[in-house]
């Protein structure tokens, strides 16, 4: 598993506020389609359809007097936005580990391979360079291109 360079922290709540707000507009369209004796709006739709002969959901549901429900239901459809689903619920609807998971692993940034590989390069030069005595560190610096090199008054650059 790749080693983790930083996470979104604000971002992680954010998104889990968000989630959490659309928990009652989950659970209101699940009572509904139940209540609609349905699985999904697409169910119903063509439930409601096959009964009335008609191929508009919406004169077929005020056939039956279910208009109101059905406008409800394709509000929520729109409140929701594919975001969660019952799915996504435990029973005591609450949102399921697996949901939260997945938000936090959209906002954690993973190391590169080649950033490991710099970061270790640079950790073992960093170690080096410090490991010298205060006297000898006064010898190098860095040039005019950012390169390391002998300080120009060093005695040991000849």
């Amino acid at each position: 598993m790749n080693k983790v360079k930083r996470k979104n922290g604000h971002l992680i709540q954010v998104e889990l506020d968000q989630l959490k707000k659309v928990i009652p507009l989950v659970v209101e369209m699940e009572d509904l389609l139940l209540q609609l004796e349905a699985n999904s709006i697409e169910d119903f739709e063509k439930n409601i359809n096959a009964l009335t002969g008609f191929t508009n959901a919406t004169v077929s549901a005020n056939a039956f007097g279910k208009e109101a429900e059905y406008k409800r239901l394709l509000q929520l459809e729109m409140l929701i936005d594919c975001r969660l689903s019952s799915k996504d619920l435990t029973k005591s609807k609450d949102l399921k580990s697996a949901v939260i998971t997945k938000v936090i692993d959209k906002h954690t940034e993973y190391y590169t391979p080649a950033e490991l590989t710099a970061k270790k390069t640079l950790q073992d030069l960093m170690q080096t360079y410090n490991s010298l005595s205060l006297e000898n560190r006064q010898h190098i610096a860095f040039n005019r291109s950012n390169e390391l090199a002998f300080n120009i008054y060093s005695e040991l650059r000849f």
